[in-house]
């Protein structure tokens, strides 16, 4: 079983600072732990690939600075989100997007990747979506379907466009290609 340890988020997405990638790692823990989830939990992935997932982690959070569900479900679902497309993509996380575009993030080549390109560094698009708690309203499948029209804005590009919802009480996530 694969296993995504939380707390080494850092080491995967090295284009953010490892101050950011311990934020977005903290909130993945306060969603799952909000949600009575521990070390160990399994995250049931499904999409363009059916597998099950080890979720660990090690840090102990102290919880006065998220209060707001929305936010720390939201960031959880980034750092997660982060985790499958370096497992299922040649991808990493380059950069944030800006709004407008349709996507959260955009995604390139390592520089080690024989395709990777300094001067067209931008190949793949990702766009991400949180829920803490799945309703019979706000379901991953219309949530998936939502976002796969979000992404017009960009297609322009050409590139590539990855949708991940994470949904947090299960936990279980959606990874596809548009």
């Amino acid at each position: 079983m694969t296993v995504f340890t939380l707390d080494e988020l850092k080491d995967t997405i090295t284009l953010f600072s490892a101050i950011q990638a311990d934020f977005w790692s903290e909130n993945s823990i306060v969603a799952l732990e909000h949600n009575n989830h521990e070390s160990g939990c399994v995250l049931n992935v499904t999409g363009d690939q059916t597998e099950e997932i080890q979720l660990q982690w090690t840090t102990v959070i102290v919880k006065n600075g998220y209060q707001e569900e929305k936010k720390f479900i939201e960031k959880s679902a980034e750092a997660i989100s982060f985790f499958l497309c370096r497992k299922y993509t040649e991808y990493n996380v380059i950069q944030e997007s800006c709004i407008g575009t349709g996507v959260d993030y955009w995604l390139g080549y390592d520089e080690n990747h024989q395709s990777y390109d300094p001067m067209n560094f931008f190949n793949a698009r990702l766009e991400i979506s949180g829920i803490n708690n799945e309703t019979p309203t706000n379901t991953v499948a219309s949530r998936v379907k939502v976002k796969t029209k979000q992404t017009t804005p960009s297609d322009g590009t050409a590139l590539p466009a990855y949708i991940s919802i994470v949904e947090h009480s299960t936990p279980k996530a959606h990874f596809s290609k548009k």
